[in-house]
């Protein structure tokens, strides 16, 4: 009996040193709907998030600590055709944008003739628009600088820089969210969603899924360092399922944190969030590894103008 109570004990113990510790790991995402992917992260020293997306491609260097990166897959893609020694491991933000009309148009159909807002002209918005309508509506569209200046247009129903009254604001989530449920807002009750982007990109690509955020891993020949970030991606993947189907998962990470140091650190009230993804998921967090989406990545990157990935570029 001893010598198996032995044994029984001989086996847990094997069971718990072989748990890897991903602790260690130091990661770095951008403030939006990216950042809520590690809401299990919210008190960790080794998650810092950045709402400059030029100052995380600086990261990606042989001298740099940082071993998980998250950041728009185009940008991650470019940075590894320059040399930076990353791979691409997963997909974990699948699309956030909408169309959303303000009220102003009589026949509620966007069309050639209706004034249309546009943020972040010959960018991922720009580019998603065009991919998806051609250049039917080209002659009424005015562009902004971000998404806070086109929230603004839907939230007043004009662009205050021009003057003119706009039908049809292009914009992503939270943002949406926020305008939609502000009561202060001129256009509040008479604005609402007019289009789902990720449907139409869908529509239009045979069905491949929008690709926005992705996640990049330092590019290392250590077989143990490779099982130890394999682990942090199996835990991610969890987290993000797990958020999904219960977003209140977040009051325990995130919601301990003071109210202004969350919003600082993730880039929105997670309050709000936590009503965007109970909406259907329209934040569009979600988990593909990279490897077995890479039709659908190779599909969006072509609309920079990029050719298709290289299986090199992947962490498998």
């Amino acid at each position: 009996m001893k010598k198996r109570y032995l044994l029984l004990s001989f086996v847990l113990l094997s069971s718990c040193s072989s748990k890897v510790d991903t602790s260690n790991l130091k990661i770095v995402a951008p403030t939006g709907a990216p950042a809520f992917a590690f809401y299990n992260h919210a008190n960790s020293n080794n998650f810092e998030t950045n709402s400059t997306p030029s100052n995380i491609v600086a990261m990606m260097n042989d001298k740099s600590d940082k071993d998980i990166v998250a950041i728009d897959t185009v940008t991650g893609i470019r940075a590894i055709q320059k040399g930076a020694p990353y791979l691409l491991a997963s997909n974990i933000t699948l699309g956030n944008f909408y169309i959303a009309s303000t009220g102003n148009d009589d026949n509620k159909v966007m069309d050639e003739d209706d004034k249309i807002i546009l943020f972040g002209e010959n960018q991922t918005p720009d580019l998603v628009f065009h991919y998806i309508y051609g250049n039917v509506f080209d002659k009424n569209i005015e562009y902004v600088t971000n998404v806070q200046d086109a929230a603004k247009c839907l939230a007043s129903g004009k662009n205050l820089l021009t003057g003119s009254s706009i039908d049809y604001v292009f914009v992503a989530q939270p943002v949406l969210y926020t305008i939609l449920n502000n009561k202060n807002a001129t256009t509040y009750s008479k604005a609402e969603i007019y289009e789902n982007i990720q449907d139409k990109y869908k529509e239009k690509s045979d069905n491949l899924s929008l690709i926005q955020a992705s996640i990049f891993v330092k590019n290392s020949d250590d077989s143990k360092y490779n099982k130890t970030i394999n682990n942090f991606l199996k835990s991610l993947k969890s987290d993000i399922t797990s958020v999904i189907n219960n977003p209140n998962l977040m009051d325990n990470t995130i919601g301990k944190l003071e109210t202004e140091v969350a919003t600082s650190l993730y880039g929105a009230n997670y309050q709000m969030v936590k009503k965007v993804i109970e909406d259907d998921n329209s934040l569009g967090l979600g988990y593909i590894k990279a490897i077995d989406n890479k039709k659908a990545i190779d599909n969006f990157i072509s609309l920079f103008g990029m050719d298709e990935t290289n299986e090199e570029i992947y962490f498998k």
